[in-house]
């Protein structure tokens, strides 16, 4: 069996398990943290650079963060990161799991005077089921409530699926927050540091602060599944159908490699990268220089 990287403690497994969400310390050193925050930067600005919008002029979801997903595929630079061993060792172990495969990665960037990210679960936006998702949140930089730190609803994922909340389109979304499976339980704001990284179940009601900072907080995110997880509804999900992962499948393919245990070598990524940018979906060549 191969040995963790980074072990974590019975009580943190625990905490995760009743809490839905727990933080996991210095997990990242601060060369890591610059390095891997210089290379999204990079990609960041290569995908958004068409983009001269002030805030203000964008939807109501491109002001709650600049999205750019999949960077693994399109930067040399950020593939060490998204398949870090640490990282998916931790995922594995959070979910009681003996292998874990990527879904996705991207970049969250809130810009200074971008708006809070309204409440919602992950995995209802996803052809999962039930199935174990985790997602690894890591700031670049020390995040503040005012700079747009997460907030978690405790013990939220034991609710099961709630009503989907649609945060890219609705004017007026569900208030999940006040759905009376939470029995009116309030989220509870993590303010983090950066090389620590915050991790969220695939059903933990979630949030985020509005940056009122002048500065854009810096996140990336990675997204795990249970390496034998199953596709199990057949609305569209581009890396599954690019892949041609059917109903019943199991998720698998090039755009989605296991990543825990780890291979001889760090996946390759498919020869046709998908680059989202906002909540556009497009094929786009990859970035052979960074």
């Amino acid at each position: 069996m191969t040995p963790f990287p980074y072990t974590l403690q019975q009580t943190t497994i625990d905490d995760f398990a009743e809490n839905g969400y727990v933080v996991t310390d210095g997990v990242l050193g601060a060369d890591e943290v610059r390095s891997y925050g210089d290379a999204v930067d990079v990609e960041v600005a290569r995908r958004t650079a068409h983009d001269t919008r002030e805030v203000a002029e964008k939807t109501r979801y491109e002001q709650s963060f600049i999205q750019c997903m999949r960077l693994w595929e399109t930067s040399r630079a950020v593939r060490p990161l998204t398949c870090h061993r640490a990282l998916a060792g931790i995922a594995a172990q959070l979910l009681g799991v003996t292998s874990v495969r990527l879904w996705q990665d991207q970049a969250l960037y809130k810009e200074s005077g971008g708006l809070a990210t309204t409440p919602h679960q992950d995995l209802t936006f996803w052809p999962f089921g039930h199935e174990p998702l985790i997602s690894a949140w890591i700031p670049f930089d020390d995040i503040t409530i005012a700079a747009g730190a997460m907030a978690y609803v405790p013990g939220s994922h034991k609710a099961g699926r709630l009503r989907v909340v649609d945060i890219t389109h609705a004017t007026t979304p569900y208030d999940i927050v006040g759905d009376p499976a939470l029995g009116g339980a309030s989220p509870a704001f993590q303010e983090v540091s950066a090389g620590s990284i915050t991790w969220h179940h695939g059903l933990t009601v979630h949030q985020a602060s509005a940056n009122t900072t002048d500065k854009t907080r810096r996140v990336f995110t990675i997204v795990y599944i249970a390496a034998q997880a199953r596709r199990t509804q057949s609305w569209p999900a581009y890396p599954l159908d690019r892949d041609h992962v059917g109903v019943g499948d199991v998720i698998d393919g090039p755009g989605m490699p296991v990543l825990w245990p780890p291979g001889e070598s760090m996946p390759t990524p498919p020869p046709n990268p998908g680059v989202a940018v906002g909540a556009q979906m497009r094929v786009n060549a990859p970035d052979r220089t960074s």
